[in-house]
């Protein structure tokens, strides 16, 4: 049942989100500006730590011998120029502190026999390598368990299980969130001076290990005028047919490949010089095309491993250990044995524009972590992780930095103006709609009309003109209908409504971005625009309708020049 009285919370930061992103914001907060009440809002639990717990632990940092020049260079090359190189210098310069931190806290890193720090090249760059967690399975776990505890020092309220459903605003600026808890239905107002976006990105429930993200925190962002980006990138895993796993990362470096059902290493057709040790980007670009001509099924190939490798591999604890063990129940080792592997979508790319320090452009509202979008649809292992902490502990030391300037009061709200937002947010669970059609129904459309291959991995224009008439066709004809019976299916209604605004947000800016370069490749535009790498941004119409604009790259106005692309290593054509 819907309560009838708001629940108001009052802070002067309200940190929207509680993973990597939004406990790093928090905890800087508190560090920086300790007399300032700091309060966490995630739809998980309270202290659950959003994808990191589910994160195996593994760390970038710019550590001697290399330099942050090095990898901005890698980066640069490795994103075709859809680099905002001025924060990613910011974001490599810190990446050694957070990771000093972390070993501060506890959390160890894999040594070598000699003590010293093992590490693992990623994608075939010269510098760009991730330090893997000693405890393989369980680093995220740990991680999050060590900044929870600091956060609960320092006196940091935490509330688990609420979702936010809309920003609150007063003349132009945002002050706070409406939404409900999950399970009671409570109708919950936190009033704030400053709000952190640290929701992370969105997605499409594909497995258990990215079943959270799902873009509400981007979508409540635009509808408050701030400027969304990077939406026409989406992260196609490669995935076990049988199972979801996490960690591929190290395989590739480590010898592992993709070969078809001719044994064929078919990567090193693809791309000659990187062969598999690429992201999957690449690698699921190269299966679909396998499967499309008849030579799938596609096998992960395990033989080229070498035992001295086995301990960084090998699950030792957490969720990984656990379902590693039932499959060695099941008379399958991943490690020893050819498994078929699929190519899998996760999660979206996209997310909200901002400055170095996270501001928004809207007042009084910040974004941290993959809540801003950090890289263009191409990932390295450890990198998450990585941006995640530094971005979120910028921003918690800009978002303390611009308290201390501004007076900003905390917003008045009248019966009838809280009247009308719990009746809109509520509004599922009290209307009566002929056909009503749940959540997970409507969630299994939008999917069949995103995860063709000719639409979300080898795009093309008439693909994709077909998934936008059927999303546009959903968000008339089926969400109107979507009805939740009870607090826990409003979360999932509200996740879709969510989902298919990313969805739809996705096709459009994939057709608007007529080449390939980073993560999107176009089998009508398979090369990269000659005029050079432009983001795409998104803005919201005052009639509600979404305004695409191209902003090139600054390319002179950045320390590094764009000489070479990584998508010029590969030929799909």
């Amino acid at each position: 049942m819907m309560k009838t009285d708001a629940k108001i919370i009052d802070a002067d930061v309200l940190v929207v989100g509680g993973g990597s992103a939004g406990l790093w914001a928090a905890l800087a907060l508190t560090e920086k500006a300790p007399d300032k009440k700091v309060v966490i809002v995630d739809k998980g639990p309270a202290d659950w730590g959003g994808l990191m717990r589910m994160a195996g632990g593994d760390f970038e940092a710019v550590l001697p011998p290399d330099d942050v020049d090095q990898w901005l260079e890698d980066l640069v090359y490795y994103f075709d120029g859809l680099c905002d190189q001025h924060l990613m210098q910011k974001v490599l310069a810190q990446s050694a502190a957070r990771m000093k931190d972390y070993e501060t806290f506890g959390c160890e890193f894999f040594r070598k026999p000699d003590g010293a720090l093992k590490s693992v090249p990623q994608r075939g760059l010269p510098h760009v390598k991730l330090f893997p967690a000693r405890q393989k399975g369980r680093g995220g776990e740990l991680m999050v368990k060590s900044l929870v505890a600091r956060l609960k020092e320092q006196g940091v309220q935490r509330f688990g299980r609420i979702m936010l459903n809309r920003y609150l605003t007063n003349a132009g600026r945002v002050c706070g969130a409406a939404g409900f808890d999950c399970r009671s239905g409570d109708f919950y107002i936190f009033r704030a001076r400053a709000v952190i976006a640290a929701s992370g990105m969105g997605g499409w429930k594909t497995s258990y290990g990215k079943n959270t993200p799902t873009g509400e925190g981007m979508r409540m962002a635009y509808d408050v005028g701030a400027t969304l980006y990077n939406l026409e990138f989406s992260r196609v895993w490669n995935m076990p047919r049988l199972f979801a796993w996490e960690g591929q990362t190290h395989l590739f470096p480590l010898g592992a490949r993709f070969v078809n059902r001719l044994g064929e290493n078919f990567m090193s057709r693809y791309s000659p010089i990187l062969g598999p040790n690429t992201d999957p980007h690449y690698t699921t670009i190269g299966m679909a095309l396998e499967i499309s001509a008849g030579r799938g099924p596609i096998i992960f190939d395990v033989s080229p491993l070498k035992e001295e490798d086995m301990p960084i591999l090998r699950p030792q604890t957490g969720w990984q250990k656990l379902n590693y063990d039932r499959l060695c129940k099941l008379g399958l080792d991943i490690f020893r044995d050819n498994t078929e592997w699929v190519p899998q979508m996760t999660v979206s790319h996209g997310g909200i524009r901002t400055d170095a320090d996270g501001y928004t452009g809207i007042d009084g509202l910040f974004a941290a972590g993959t809540a801003r979008s950090l890289e263009p649809g191409v990932y390295a292992g450890g990198y998450a992780l990585m941006t995640t902490a530094v971005t979120g502990h910028m921003t918690g030391e800009a978002v303390a930095g611009w308290l201390a300037g501004s007076s900003a009061p905390l917003p008045e709200f009248s019966a009838g103006e809280l009247g009308r937002m719990r009746a809109d947010i509520f509004e599922p669970m009290t209307k009566t709609v002929p056909g009503a059609l749940t959540p997970k129904h409507v969630l299994t459309h939008i999917q069949a009309a995103v995860f063709p291959y000719d639409v979300s991995i080898i795009k093309n224009e008439t693909a994709m003109q077909r998934a936008l008439a059927e999303l546009e066709r959903i968000e008339h004809e089926e969400i109107p209908r979507m009805f939740a019976n009870d607090p826990h299916e409003l979360l999932k209604l509200r996740e879709v409504e969510a989902i298919l605004f990313v969805s739809r947000h996705f096709v459009a800016a994939s057709m608007e971005r007529k080449e390939s370069r980073a993560g999107q490749y176009r089998s009508d535009f398979p090369k990269l625009d000659p005029d050079g790498p432009a983001w795409l941004l998104i803005n919201r119409q005052p009639d509600g309708t979404s305004r695409f604009s191209r902003e090139m790259v600054p390319l002179d106005k950045y320390p590094v020049p764009l000489t070479r692309c990584y998508q010029n290593n590969f030929n799909f054509s």
